[in-house]
C-alpha cells in the first residue's frame, strides 16, 4: 500500500478538497488514514497543492471529480 493524493468536490459545486490517504500500519486496523490537506478551494489551487504533496509523500494523485 502506498500513499493516495485525492482531489474531490467540495459541497459547494465549484470548490474542491484534497486530501491525503496514508496506509494505516495499527494492528487492529487495515486501509487508509485521511488527513485534510485542502478545503475549498479553486480546481488550479487544487491542483497545485495535490502535486505538492504527491512530491512531499511520494504519493499518487487521484481525481475524483
Amino acid at each position: 500500500m502506498q500513499n493516495i493524493v485525492t482531489v474531490s468536490r467540495n459541497v459547494n459545486p465549484k470548490k474542491y478538497n484534497v486530501d491525503l490517504l496514508a496506509p494505516n500500519t495499527g494492528r487492529e486496523r487495515d486501509g487508509y488514514m485521511v488527513a485534510g490537506k485542502a478545503f475549498g478551494v479553486g480546481i488550479r489551487e487544487a491542483k497545485k497543492e495535490a502535486k505538492r504533496i504527491a512530491d512531499l509523500y511520494s504519493a499518487t494523485i487521484e481525481m475524483k471529480i
